[in-house]
């Protein structure tokens, strides 16, 4: 076993990393001044992972979509013993688990019964349980959940977006799969899937809050069941060939919406920056949005005063090769909100000032945000997944960053690389 620690730079903190002989890493951040801890055990295996080389085979297969988010339903069904709810319930804690685009993780979240609940979550984690049966079972449960989903209007439109943005990426299609590709899915599919992703070496398990680390680290090199897994073998997934270019660049329609809404988004190629130099690339946009249309920005002033839009927000999502950067609002003048936004893009105005004012901010908030363990467990996943690696000197990185550099980034990318969706009330005739 190989330990390590970080420093988490100018945060007063100290992360402890292992890596175990079965490749699985583990990073543990104990507290003295918490009564919680947070336990999550993560695979690298989400839903747009559904092509790849199983274990132990040659060729490349396709399962069917939403078999991340299924295999999760999945492991909640002991085939002996109490269930993971059951199994909390009595020790007065939390369990649940959750899948996203590129992982899905596993939690224990409570004050008491840490060891227990940490050996538990181990052991369930590795005792797989698929038949045919209780295949069939959860294929109905989940085909509910995803039709009642059709019901919710912003899911919808956020799928529309995807379509619009991606030829090929899985990222377009829903997390949960569809009705269609659920019914594909079989016991066969699980085990193969499980096998190959849920091998120690391509997880990872987070702990914060109040434990006791020594014991921790203890429990899990000595867990029998995580030592007894298959693992240490190359994973190999299919490379999704994704063009540039837009799919659909324009969509106007009708959906039962009480306002106008608006998501304007722009595909940025972000495929040559990996680990750190992803994050620094990234934080840059991130710095420009903030204060070109941030809720201290000039447009958004000036487009509140000119009654161009009652609501107004941006966001970024991620894929391996492509940053999205999208515009949401309501408004009953949609087409002329785009045309404003093109203009701050084609004329970013950012000063030094504005530049330290961001950092002072991002600074203070990583300094309170290190106070709160949950906050900071979800961080530190979200830099395994997107960067390879938990980034200990984020304080560092943004000192570093500079109005040049800033301008340098953002001013050489193509802002009409974009897609506009409107979605205008029922009754609204065009």
């Amino acid at each position: 076993m190989k330990d390590n620690k970080f420093e988490l730079t100018n945060l007063d903190a100290i992360l402890y990393k292992y890596t175990l002989d079965n490749g699985l890493n583990v990073y543990l951040l104990p507290y003295e001044n918490k009564t919680n801890y947070y336990i999550h055990y993560v695979t690298k295996f989400g839903s747009v992972n559904t092509e790849f080389v199983p274990i132990d085979e040659e060729n490349m297969v396709k399962v069917p979509d939403g078999i991340a988010h299924f295999l999760e339903h999945k492991m909640f069904e002991m085939e002996d013993g109490m269930n993971p709810f059951e199994f909390s319930s009595l020790t007065g804690t939390v369990c649940n688990a959750s899948t996203s685009h590129k992982c899905t993780r596993y939690l224990f979240e409570g004050t008491k019964a840490f060891e227990e609940n940490l050996d538990y979550l181990l052991n369930y984690v590795h005792k797989p349980y698929f038949t045919d049966e209780n295949v069939e079972k959860e294929k109905g449960i989940i085909t509910e959940e995803l039709l009642q989903y059709k019901d919710m209007v912003d899911m919808e439109i956020d799928l529309m977006v995807l379509d619009c943005l991606f030829h090929n990426d899985p990222v377009k299609v829903d997390i949960g799969g569809t009705v269609e590709s659920i019914k594909d899915i079989t016991k066969e599919d699980l085990y193969k899937t499980y096998n190959t992703f849920y091998q120690p070496s391509n997880m990872f398990i987070v702990i914060t809050g109040n434990f006791d680390k020594d014991k921790a680290i203890e429990i899990i090199k000595n867990n029998e069941i995580v030592n007894s897994c298959k693992t240490n073998h190359e994973i190999i997934i299919k490379k999704v060939d994704e063009p540039i270019e837009i799919k659909n660049k324009f969509i106007d329609t009708n959906m039962d919406v009480q306002s106008t809404r608006l998501n304007y988004s722009i595909k940025v190629p972000i495929s040559s920056y990996k680990g750190i130099e992803r994050y620094k690339y990234v934080n840059y946009f991130g710095m420009m949005l903030n204060i070109m249309f941030g809720l201290a920005s000039d447009f958004r002033e000036e487009m509140l005063k000119n009654e161009y839009m009652t609501s107004f927000y941006y966001d970024r999502m991620y894929t391996d090769d492509y940053m999205i950067i999208t515009f949401f609002a309501l408004t009953e003048v949609p087409e002329k909100l785009v045309e404003e936004i093109k203009k701050c893009l084609e004329n970013i105005n950012v000063t030094s000032e504005d530049v330290e004012r961001i950092k002072k901010v991002w600074i203070s908030s990583e300094v309170m945000m290190i106070d709160d363990a949950s906050l900071t467990l979800d961080n530190f996943v979200y830099d395994i997944i997107e960067s390879g690696e938990v980034i200990p000197n984020k304080v560092d990185i943004f000192k570093e960053m500079n109005l040049e550099k800033l301008l340098d980034i953002v001013n050489n990318v193509d802002y009409s690389n974009s897609t506009t969706v409107i979605v205008r009330p029922q009754e609204e005739i065009l």
